[in-house]
Formats: structure tokens, C-alpha cells, sequence
């Protein structure tokens, strides 16, 4: 299992290491095998040499996958990509799973921002949502009472207004006038 990594920080895990370098730049297949051809040395050898930003490694003294399966509270699978809040370490560390030493160990405070992030970007959809409802109040050609002002105001201000908030059950919504 192939293992890309930034500061320790995974990026992607394949089976292969051309995969595993694909996602870690963030290229599709087409874009990646033209990326590769502008790389080859004089023998037609892909030379990775000058890459930087990130690191590969190959791990096949741990179970890759039943690690995973018990960090998996630590990897979002979103419609962008996945996202490990994972950590890689070259040599195993005691994990706070099983006690058992692993290369892999949970990274807490990614995680908790990660959830934080997708609170907010469900926050701000349904806040827009809401502007959407009142939008046709809000043309030229028609005049916004003082509440429906207030209340469209309090929406477009809700992030600020209530950015200590972790979760979008605990937003306060404004009442529609």
C-alpha cells in the first residue's frame, strides 16, 4: 500500500504508486500521464526527482486497510475527494487504539476543524436558502418592510453574528417576518 503524505499529514493511500501520486497532486488520469510524459529523462523514464510538497511511501508491515477501518472517524468521504485527518509516521508510534504501535495516528485537531468546516458550509447553504425565499421581496421595483429588511440583514450577517456556534443545531435562526 502506497501512502502519500504532507508534514506527516496523508494525502491519499492506493495500491499504486502512480495513483497514490496522481491524487496526492490533484490531477486526472488524462493530466497526470501528460504531466508525467513532460518528466521523462533521456532513457523515457519518468524521473520524479524534482517533486516537492509531498512524500511517498510504501507501508507492508501494517494492515493498511483494517487501520483505516478503525480510523475511520478521521476520513470524510465527500463528493470533493476524501480527506484523511490522519497522521503517517515512518516509524510506529503507540496508538491511543488497542495500544497497539502503528504508523498511523488519529490527528484530533484536523478532525475537529474538518467537522467545524462542514457545520459551517451547511449553515451558510441553508442561510442561503433562506435569502433565496425572500429574494423576489428585495427587487427594484418593490419596497422591503423594516422586518423583512431585519430579518435579511440578520441572515447575511449570521456567520459573524454566531461564528462561536459548533453545530448547526445550536444556530439561532431569525424569524421570518
Amino acid at each position: 500500500m502506497f501512502i502519500s503524505h504532507k508534514s506527516n499529514v496523508i494525502l491519499s493511500i492506493n495500491e499504486s504508486e502512480w495513483q497514490c501520486r496522481r491524487y496526492a497532486k490533484g490531477l486526472d488520469k488524462s493530466d497526470y500521464w501528460a504531466w508525467v510524459e513532460t518528466i521523462k529523462d533521456s532513457d523515457g523514464n519518468p524521473d520524479y526527482s524534482g517533486e516537492t510538497g509531498y512524500t511517498i511511501v510504501e507501508c507492508n508491515d501494517e494492515n493498511v486497510q483494517q487501520r483505516l477501518v478503525q480510523l475511520d472517524n478521521y476520513i470524510s468521504f465527500k463528493h470533493e475527494g476524501t480527506k484523511y485527518n490522519i497522521k503517517y509516521y515512518a516509524t510506529k508510534r503507540d496508538s491511543e487504539i488497542d495500544g497497539v504501535k502503528s504508523h498511523f495516528i488519529g490527528d484530533d485537531t484536523a478532525k475537529d476543524k474538518r467537522i467545524l468546516d462542514e457545520e459551517w458550509t451547511r449553515i451558510r447553504q441553508e442561510r442561503t436558502r433562506l435569502l433565496g425565499d425572500t429574494d423576489h421581496h428585495a427587487l427594484s421595483d418593490q419596497t422591503l418592510s423594516d422586518d423583512m429588511k431585519t430579518y435579511r440583514k440578520s441572515l447575511r450577517d449570521l456567520p459573524s453574528a454566531q461564528s462561536s456556534k459548533t453545530k448547526y443545531s445550536d444556530i439561532t435562526w431569525p424569524t421570518k417576518p
